[in-house]
């Protein structure tokens, strides 16, 4: 059994891989074998840690980015892609259920 404070060492070091990555395709089993915990143990010390899943996590990452891009006046299809989606709707209805707001209603309200 390792000490609590090891285990949320190695989840910080996943929370900080997912922070840098999260433009890239991340899956949860890549996360967790990163930091040497099986899916499972690792989902519920995040969950514990953070009060959010690892998923939820890059979700709201990725969201946070995309606003600050599109606060810019950039394209949405180049702000889709900055932040990890390969598809224009599935970024589109993620950004929607999490802010209120379609991108191009974002960007309307909120660009500089």
């Amino acid at each position: 059994m390792y000490p609590k404070i090891y285990l949320y060492k190695r989840i910080k070091d996943a929370k900080i891989l997912i922070d840098r990555h999260f433009s890239d395709p991340i899956k949860l089993s890549d996360i967790s074998e990163s930091v040497y915990l099986s899916k499972y143990h690792f989902l519920r010390l995040f969950k514990e840690a953070y009060g959010t899943t690892p998923h939820q996590y890059l979700k709201h990452k990725r969201v946070e980015k995309a606003k600050k891009l599109l606060r810019k006046g950039l394209p949405i299809k180049e702000v889709c892609t900055q932040v990890g989606f390969e598809s224009i709707p599935s970024f589109s209805n993620l950004f929607k259920r999490e802010t209120s707001f379609t991108p191009s209603e974002f960007r309307r309200r909120h660009s500089k």
